[in-house]
C-alpha cells in the first residue's frame, strides 16, 4: 500500500503523466465534437431541422477550435518537459528501499575517500571524481554507494565503476586487497603496502592480492572467505573487480559502461518500469552484502 501511494506521489511530481491524461481527455473531447459537426453538416444537408443544425455546428466548431488549440499546446508542453530523473525518481526510491535511505547526485565521495580504500593508485597522474551517492541500511549493515569515474592522464586510462563502502566487522586491521587480472596494477605512494603470493590455489588464479602484513591476509582468507570471494567473482559484476578489506570496512569497485543511473525524465519513460529499473541497480547492494 506505501508502495503505491510512493508511486503516485512519484508521478504527481514529475508531473507528466497528469499532462498525458489531460491529453487523452481532449483527445475524447475532440472527436465528440467533431462527431457534432459532422452530425449537424448531415442535418443541414437533408434539410431536417435547419436551423439546429447550423447552431450545432457553430458550437462544434468553436469548441472544437479552442480544444484543438489547447491540445497542441498541451502536446508541445509534455513533448518539452524534462525532469531530473534522479531527483525526482532515484531519490524516492532509495528513501523506500533502504532504512535510512538517501541519495545524491552531487555530494558523494572525495578523491581521499576513494584513494583511501586502497583498491587505487595514489600517484599525481590519477584523477578520482565520484556522483549519485546512494546511502543507507540493508538488513542491519549500514552501506554507502557512489559512481566513480577514474582518469590517468600518462596514458588517457579512463573508466567508470560502482563503488560501495560497507561496515563489516573483520579479524584484519590492516588491509589486504583483491584485484582480478584485468585490474591495472595499483601504484602506492605507500611501499609498505605490496603485493603478495597467497598460499591457496583459488585466490592466486582469481586475484592480484595486495598487503601490508602476509600472515594478515593468510588469516583473513578462511574457507568460508574464500567462498564467498569464488561467489563474488560469479556474479561477473564488472571486467575490473576489486575488493578491500580494511579496519572494520569492506569496500567493493567494479566497473560499468556508464553512469548507474538516467540524468533526465522525459514522457518516453514510464515511472512503474523505470522504478523497477532502479530497483535492479539496488539489488546489487543487496547481492554483495548477503555474499560478504
Amino acid at each position: 500500500m506505501e508502495k503505491k501511494k510512493k508511486i503516485k506521489k512519484i508521478e504527481k511530481d514529475i508531473g507528466i503523466k497528469k499532462v498525458k491524461s489531460t491529453v487523452r481527455s481532449i483527445n475524447a473531447a475532440l472527436g465528440f465534437f467533431i462527431f457534432l459537426a459532422v452530425y449537424s453538416i448531415y442535418l443541414n444537408h437533408s434539410g431536417w431541422l435547419l436551423s439546429y443544425g447550423i447552431i450545432v455546428a457553430s458550437v462544434s466548431l468553436i469548441f472544437l477550435a479552442l480544444f484543438l488549440s489547447y491540445r497542441i499546446k498541451l502536446q508541445l508542453k509534455l513533448n518539452n518537459m524534462v525532469v531530473d530523473y534522479r531527483e525526482f525518481l532515484v531519490k524516492p526510491a532509495a528513501e523506500l528501499a533502504f532504512e535510512n535511505g538517501s541519495f545524491s547526485r552531487t555530494g558523494s565521495l572525495t578523491e581521499r575517500d576513494i584513494v583511501s580504500s586502497l583498491m587505487f593508485s595514489d600517484l599525481p597522474d590519477y584523477k578520482y571524481v565520484s556522483c549519485n551517492e546512494l546511502k543507507g541500511t540493508y538488513k542491519g549493515i549500514p552501506f554507502s554507494n557512489s559512481d566513480v569515474e577514474v582518469n590517468y592522464s600518462q596514458s588517457n586510462f579512463y573508466i567508470n565503476g560502482r563503488f560501495f563502502e560497507f561496515e563489516r566487522p573483520t579479524k584484519n586491521i590492516n588491509p589486504v586487497v583483491f584485484t582480478n587480472a584485468t585490474a591495472p596494477i595499483i601504484e602506492y605512494n605507500e611501499p609498505r603496502v605490496h603485493m603478495i603470493n597467497p598460499s591457496n590455489i583459488y585466490i592466486s588464479r582469481m586475484f592480484r592480492v595486495y598487503a601490508y602484513d602476509e600472515k594478515e591476509a593468510e588469516e583473513l582468507l578462511t574457507d568460508s572467505m574464500i567462498h564467498n570471494l569464488r561467489e563474488l567473482v560469479s556474479l561477473q559484476l564488472g571486467k575490473i573487480l576489486k575488493i578491500s578489506f580494511l579496519n572494520d570496512k569492506v569496500y567493493v569497485f567494479y566497473t560499468t559502461d556508464r553512469p548507474t543511473y538516467k540524468e533526465d525524465f522525459t514522457k518516453k519513460n514510464d515511472v512503474k518500469q523505470e522504478l523497477r529499473v532502479v530497483q535492479e541497480e539496488f539489488n546489487y547492494v543487496g547481492k554483495i552484502i548477503d555474499i560478504l
